[in-house]
């Protein structure tokens, strides 16, 4: 049996509309995810990545939890 680290995250995103360089409106959402990485170094790049777009402004790790799932390898 193998074991696989992954981590629990729970993060907030600010996302922002803007019009002619002024911000219009923002909105802030919380997400609860698995992160599919087993290095916690990568758990930040790894949200970035999912949530990068040209209105995103914040991104905040609220908490971040060990996971340790066991997976049956075939012999």
């Amino acid at each position: 049996m193998k074991q696989n680290l992954s981590y629990q995250v729970h993060c907030q995103v600010i996302t922002a509309q803007t019009d002619c360089g002024e911000i219009v409106t923002a909105k802030r959402t919380e997400h609860q995810l698995l992160s599919a990485t087993s290095e916690v170094s990568e758990v930040f790049a790894d949200l970035y990545e999912q949530f990068r777009s040209p209105c995103l402004v914040g991104l905040q790790i609220v908490s971040i939890q060990n996971c340790q799932t066991k997976e049956l390898q075939a012999a």
